[in-house]
């Protein structure tokens, strides 16, 4: 005995109205998903300078010879080279570098040489360094992976950088990086949104 199923499917008016569902959450979606990504790039950017003032620092060590770390664009975008402050055959000019647009082109760093308050009171880093401030600029690390006090003439280190801020050029809500550098070599980056004494990622 043949027995006739009826196939259910869906209805040109259910279809309709499951597209414009997704189309809906789509559109409510994209604003904060471009700003994740925009967070993304910022974050990269300040790791990509991170890791080179790292590497820098250890290859001062490693060598035990003055390594500087330098970001080379004046417009602030992550660019930067780390080089041998004396070249020698042991020791060359480029050990490693970075061209722009580390973590994208929206992403810009702003520097200051300033020192550091000691220590550094609640929000010290609330304004805000521009793109481009203070660059190009570097900081020597020492055989000791140690920032110098004196330049080898002997007069008072006052041009390494101890601050750097990476900022969004596109979109003010984008969060802040900021990445200090103390006079021991240490380099820290941080969030100034948020507060050092609640959390750890904080910076003053």
């Amino acid at each position: 005995m043949l027995i006739i199923r009826r196939q259910n499917g869906v209805s040109l008016l259910e279809l309709m109205i499951g597209i414009a569902i997704v189309s809906l959450l789509m559109v409510l979606g994209t604003p904060s998903f471009s700003l994740w990504i925009q967070n993304t790039q910022t974050r990269t950017a300040a790791e990509s300078i991170q890791s080179g003032l790292q590497i820098a620092r250890t290859e001062a060590v490693r060598r035990n010879v003055n390594v500087r770390f330098n970001l080379t664009d004046a417009g602030g975008t992550v660019a930067w080279t780390v080089d041998c402050v004396n070249v020698t055959a042991d020791c060359p000019a480029g050990i490693q570098s970075r061209s722009g647009g580390e973590g994208g082109v929206n992403a810009r760093a702003g520097i200051s040489v300033a020192a550091l308050p000691s220590p550094i009171p609640a929000g010290h880093f609330n304004t805000a360094l521009a793109a481009g401030t203070g660059l190009p600029a570097g900081v020597t690390f020492d055989g000791m992976g140690r920032v110098p006090a004196l330049n080898p003439d002997g007069t008072a280190n006052n041009d390494d950088i101890t601050r750097v801020d990476i900022t969004n050029t596109v979109n003010a809500g984008v969060r802040r990086m900021v990445i200090v550098i103390g006079t021991g070599g240490q380099t820290r980056m941080c969030d100034p949104a948020i507060a050092l004494a609640t959390n750890p990622q904080g910076c003053s």
